[in-house]
């Protein structure tokens, strides 16, 4: 969005306008009455119902109630975006709440205050106490909270995986580097057994940390957590999860699942604005908890007119650690969020995008059948038919899909690789002779998701860690159109590719 389209959202807008001239009306379906006059009462009664309701036989499939749903959100229909796991579009009565916030702000000099209700709200939804969450800006706020937190000292171990953010490793990462600390990194399995069971082979009598994405942002499996943290507890080791992707995709209780530090954000799933999230330190493990910043929401009272100057206590709940002034907008943007997800349903939500995934994984592997190869012939893969890869495998002669296939396993996003065919051609290599590390030919991956975005399709190009995969993310916005885009685009690549 452009910067003067932003800043019409100060200008005192209300919901007809955003329905009306405003930039923000641009939405992939017609605005109906019917969404306007729900808009206009949602703003005066949040916990407003929709006033359509889903299929009743199957509510997970494209029907009135998604299209309804659709155009709350002000896409630009000529884009099809499936990169929901980098950021969530977010919808009307979000963008509303934050107007209306920011406006309170400026002409009431209304100053945002913390009074815990706003982590009550979100302690209903995930299933713990409002005393056990603190406000941050990001995950990766937490995930330095909790790494911060634990003290450890040289030769402990802490297992992690290979599929990490950046914002989800760097923080141990960097206590390795500095304090010896060792970090055993995993393999994801294929299945959530496989996973558990590799968690537990890398214990050691050093162990003292679990430091594991619930979803990891590459290929958007999802880790048999509660089992893993079920274990970690018996054997006294400390669960730190990083859950950037949970929150607004799949239903979860943070009490069930018992790890003691969990990192999450509103701004992928949940669909909120930009720079909100959240820290959760169990009532357990707060008591052990390192605290490195302290300041306005930290301790009980100060006094810098004592002699010396006094200081109270920590505040007796994870929100110690949110201290300085309360963005007050952006939270009264997460607020609406929240409903609005609440509105939808978790549970359908959930439902919904595992019935997206599949349909595209299913897509992916009737593609792999349709190989005909450089030389026009069908591949085989194994000495096997293609027909019962699809069965069977996961490994085709086009693609490899590097989500497990397992529904429990399976979210909202899946990750696959390409077989480049030109990958060692001149055409590719004419520039880079040599074939160098430093200047390696983009694989058909990276080279798709190029592709794709030239073709107004949006995609992450997961390059770290070597995993090199591409990663679609559909959230229950999306649709059978937006899935077809992408596969006419895909077709059109592997065509180029010569593959078909």
């Amino acid at each position: 969005m452009e910067r003067k389209h932003f800043l019409t959202l100060g200008a005192g807008l209300t919901v007809g306008s955003l329905m009306g001239k405003s930039p923000l009306s641009v939405s992939a379906t017609s605005t109906s009455s019917l969404q306007t006059d729900w808009l206009n009462q949602w703003q005066e009664n949040s916990n407003l119902p929709l006033p359509v309701e889903p299929n009743r036989d199957a509510p997970e499939t494209d029907g009135p109630y998604w299209d309804f749903i659709r155009g709350l959100f002000p896409l630009n229909p000529k884009t099809t975006f499936l990169n929901n796991g980098t950021m969530g579009i977010t919808p009307l009565p979000v963008l509303e709440a934050l107007n209306k916030s920011f406006r309170n702000l400026a002409e009431n000099a209304a100053y945002p205050m913390h009074d815990g209700s706003f982590e009550e709200q979100l302690a209903q939804i995930i299933g713990c106490k409002g005393s056990e969450l603190a406000i941050t800006k990001n995950v990766s706020e937490g995930v330095n909270l909790a790494c911060r937190a634990i003290p450890l000292k040289k030769g402990d171990e802490v297992i992690i995986t290979r599929h990490e953010h950046v914002g989800g490793c760097a923080p141990w990462l960097y206590r390795a580097k500095t304090e010896g600390i060792v970090l055993k990194v995993i393999e994801l399995g294929s299945t959530a057994e496989e996973t558990l069971q590799r968690v537990k082979d890398a214990k050691t009598s050093k162990t003292k940390v679990l430091a594991l994405p619930h979803i990891p942002c590459t290929i958007g499996q999802i880790l048999p957590v509660k089992e893993i943290c079920g274990w970690a507890r018996e054997n006294q080791i400390i669960s730190a999860i990083d859950g950037a992707h949970p929150l607004g995709m799949i239903a979860f209780n943070i009490k069930d699942i018992g790890c003691d530090y969990y990192s999450g954000c509103f701004h992928k799933w949940l669909l909120g604005p930009i720079g909100t999230g959240f820290f959760y330190a169990s009532e357990a493990i707060l008591p052990k908890s390192v605290i490195h910043h302290v300041a306005a929401y930290s301790v009980d009272t100060f006094n810098m007119s004592t002699v010396p100057p006094s200081v109270g206590e920590l505040v007796p709940k994870t929100a110690r650690y949110s201290y300085g002034t309360f963005p007050g907008p952006m939270y009264d943007g997460a607020r609406a969020a929240m409903k609005f997800y609440v509105s939808v349903g978790p549970e359908l939500i959930e439902k919904r995008v595992k019935h997206l995934s599949k349909l595209l994984m299913d897509g992916l592997m009737e593609r792999n059948n349709r190989a005909k190869g450089p030389n026009g012939k069908d591949p085989n893969v194994e000495g096997k038919p293609p027909v019962l890869w699809k069965m069977h495998h996961s490994q085709g002669p086009i693609m490899q899909i590097l989500t497990p296939l397992e529904d429990i396993s399976r979210g909202a996003q899946v990750g696959f690789t390409i077989k480049g065919l030109k990958e060692n051609s001149a055409e590719l290599n004419n520039a880079n002779p040599n074939n160098t590390a430093i200047s390696k030919p983009p694989t058909a991956s990276q080279r798709f998701c190029d592709y794709a975005r030239k073709n107004s399709v949006i995609l992450r190009y997961v390059a770290e860690n070597d995993i090199h995969c591409v990663r679609v993310s559909t959230h229950y916005y999306n649709n059978l159109k937006d899935l077809q885009v992408f596969f006419d685009v895909l077709d059109g690549f592997l065509k180029e590719e010569g593959w078909y």
